[in-house]
């Protein structure tokens, strides 16, 4: 006789795999899936935790359980995770992390992210590194409600970019490119000079209404190019603009 947590397993796979469900979208609840399969949530919660386990669902704190899956923000903004760009150069990558925290955030930061005066969020600074060589300084702060184990994370395996994809179905995303030039902490952690021009980039993702991270990613503008890719409708208008962001 098949266990009915198995029997709850592969009904979701089942539903995940004939595309029912898709990466991003919501699951039954616990409650839901017992009610389904006339079974106790004790149950259903051991069919979730072994999904998610196995990857293929992923909880959001005070949210709910989602399908994993490739995140739809890459059909709004494609960027490549820093680490795959410098291996494909042809140069060793890594990382150094000069701070992992939980702190209340400023004004200003819980204005950008749309949090309430006073709440705590991770903050991370972080310089990826090509040959050894400073190539991209990462100042990022992260919701912890909906993330809450991203300061437990091992930079030193994945970076942060990797962890928030795999672990958060993101549905939005918010990019701005500008030139700057460094600051005093900027430069001296990326061995550059108070007047080398800089290419600066902030994001903001979204799951759902709810803003995951916001980041800020620095690099001396002789080591980036920015090209971007339109599709056209029948008519002539814009449909679809994509930017990259590419290591030189």
């Amino acid at each position: 006789m098949i266990p009915s947590y198995v029997k709850i397993k592969k009904f979701i796979v089942d539903s995940i795999q004939s595309a029912s469900l898709k990466p991003g979208d919501r699951v039954f609840s616990e409650n839901e899936l017992a009610k389904k399969f006339k079974v106790s949530r004790m149950t259903a919660n051991k069919a979730i935790n072994e999904l998610v386990s196995d990857g293929f669902l992923v909880r959001i704190q005070g949210k709910g359980t989602y399908v994993a899956g490739e995140s739809r923000v890459s059909e709004i903004l494609e960027i490549k995770n820093i680490k795959e760009e410098i291996t494909q150069l042809g140069k060793k990558y890594s990382i150094k992390v000069y701070e992992i925290e939980d702190i209340k955030a400023a004004s200003s930061i819980s204005k950008i992210m749309g949090l309430k005066a006073g709440e705590r969020v991770y903050r991370g600074i972080f310089v990826h590194l090509a040959d050894g060589v400073p190539f991209q300084f990462e100042e990022r702060y992260v919701n912890k409600k909906l993330v809450p184990d991203f300061i437990k994370c091992d930079f030193f395996i994945e970076t942060p970019h990797e962890y928030l994809m795999k672990t958060i179905p993101l549905s939005e995303a918010e990019h701005i490119v500008q030139a700057v030039l460094p600051d005093k902490d900027v430069s001296q952690l990326l061995g550059i000079s108070l007047n080398t021009p800089c290419l600066c980039l902030t994001r903001r993702t979204w799951f759902d209404d709810t803003i995951v991270t916001y980041a800020r990613f620095i690099s001396p503008g002789d080591r980036y190019k920015i090209g971007t890719k339109f599709k056209f409708n029948q008519h002539g208008s814009i449909v679809r603009k994509s930017v990259n962001l590419e290591a030189k």
